[in-house]
């Protein structure tokens, strides 16, 4: 490879992450969208990596971060993490980075589509609970935040 090609490849992943944290698999992906042979900048990727300038954690953290403030749920933030190719690891460290409250964070997406008051018909409250479950929360949280209480 020439020192032309390297630079376009690194001048590419650095502009990538300049913007915002990626996964490694949303690099690749975006880079063989370029027409990058992967042969080519999969050792310069590896650099990065390295040197810890590309991150999955990172990403990880702040996706997981992005998604509980858009009042996602758990499972849903792990299937995403999982589409952007971050281990189950990660994900869970992830989590726990952010110290969420599950709980609270489905009464106040309950909260902000249906309002605060308690729903005493049994469908309308099966339509809250189908829209948390829809959410990623998981059965516990959802409980809590048609509750009552």
């Amino acid at each position: 490879m020439s020192e032309f090609d390297r630079k376009i490849i690194t001048d590419a992943i650095t502009r990538m992450l300049a913007r915002r944290e990626h996964s490694f698999d949303e690099v690749v992906r975006k880079l063989k969208l370029k027409g990058i042979d992967s042969e080519s900048f999969m050792p310069i990727l590896e650099e990065f990596r390295h040197a810890d300038i590309q991150s999955d954690m990172r990403f990880a953290e702040s996706r997981a971060r992005a998604l509980y403030l858009k009042g996602k749920g758990p499972r849903a933030i792990k299937l995403d993490l999982q589409q952007y190719g971050v281990g189950e690891g990660d994900a869970e460290r992830a989590l726990d980075e952010i110290e969420p409250d599950w709980f609270e964070s489905a009464k106040r997406v309950k909260v902000k589509k249906f309002g605060e008051f308690f729903e005493t018909d049994f469908t309308l409250r099966l339509k809250q609970k189908q829209f948390l479950q829809y959410r990623g929360f998981y059965q516990e949280h959802i409980e809590y935040a048609v509750s009552g209480d």
